[in-house]
């Protein structure tokens, strides 16, 4: 079984990719392959969903299938908008969303937390 916090990890890695890509398309006012809308549109839309991945992984723990399936499906609205080599990151992190929502948690580093507060 896979740990959620793997999950964690590797969607926010995956969501890196996707947030240097966007930073890369407003930098360079230019992208490669097929994409949906303009280069301020490609842009924004990858950094918001990339940061908005990021943040929301964080809380693998509140309810980890809901963010899993989440953070999974914010990854597949941001495929249309990746070019070729940097699809890989939006790959990444749905594997990471779906490692999210199917891997368990572990309750040892939950407990060892409660008691060095």
């Amino acid at each position: 079984m896979v740990s959620a916090k793997t999950g964690m990890w590797t969607a926010i890695l995956g969501a890196l990719v996707i947030l240097t890509d966007g930073i890369m398309v407003l930098a360079n006012k230019t992208f490669y392959g097929w994409h949906y809308g303009s280069v301020g549109t490609v842009g924004w839309v990858e950094i918001i969903l990339s940061l908005t991945i990021m943040a929301i992984a964080y809380y693998y723990r509140s309810n980890k299938s809901m963010i899993g399936w989440t953070v999974a499906l914010l990854a597949l609205i941001t495929m249309p908008f990746d070019g070729g080599f940097w699809t890989l990151g939006a790959w990444i992190s749905l594997i990471g969303g779906a490692m999210i929502a199917v891997g368990r948690v572990s309750t040892s580093s939950a407990s060892s937390r409660r008691t060095a507060a």
